[in-house]
C-alpha cells in the first residue's frame, strides 16, 4: 500500500498510511490530515485510492488540488490532479511530504536465484 510522510527540515517526522478510498489534507478539522497552516485552504488536497486497472492486486494513487489558494505542488511544479508516483514530493502550503509506494519499492527489488 502507499503512505505520505511528513518531512520537517529533511527530518521523517510522521507517516500517514493510505488505504482505499478517499484520502483529504486540508485545515478543517474533518480532513484525514489536518494542517494548521494559513497557507493552507480548508479543503486543499485530495487524493484517491483505487485499484489498479491494470495491476491485479495493486493501487493507483490520483492527487487532486481542491481549487485551493494556494495550490498543491508535485516534485516542485503546481498541479491540478496528477497520478503519484514512489518518490513524488508533495507541497501543501509550507507542509512537505513524499509519497512512498510500498509496492512499487517490493517490485524494484531484483530477486536472486542460486542454482542448486
Amino acid at each position: 500500500m502507499g503512505k505520505l510522510v511528513q518531512i520537517v527540515d529533511g527530518t521523517y517526522v510522521r507517516e500517514y498510511p493510505l488505504n482505499e478510498g478517499t484520502f483529504r489534507i486540508g485545515r478543517n478539522v474533518d480532513n484525514n490530515i489536518q494542517l494548521d497552516d494559513d497557507a493552507v485552504s480548508g479543503y486543499n488536497t485530495e487524493i484517491s485510492i483505487k485499484p489498479s486497472q491494470y495491476m491485479e492486486g495493486l493501487h493507483d494513487f490520483w492527487l487532486k488540488d481542491l481549487q485551493s489558494t494556494n495550490g498543491t505542488k508535485v516534485n516542485g511544479k503546481r498541479t491540478k490532479k496528477c497520478m503519484l508516483k514512489h518518490d513524488d514530493v508533495v507541497k501543501i502550503g509550507t507542509h512537505q511530504f513524499k509519497f512512498i509506494d510500498e509496492h512499487q519499492v517490493a517490485r524494484t527489488r531484483t530477486r536472486i536465484l542460486i542454482n542448486e
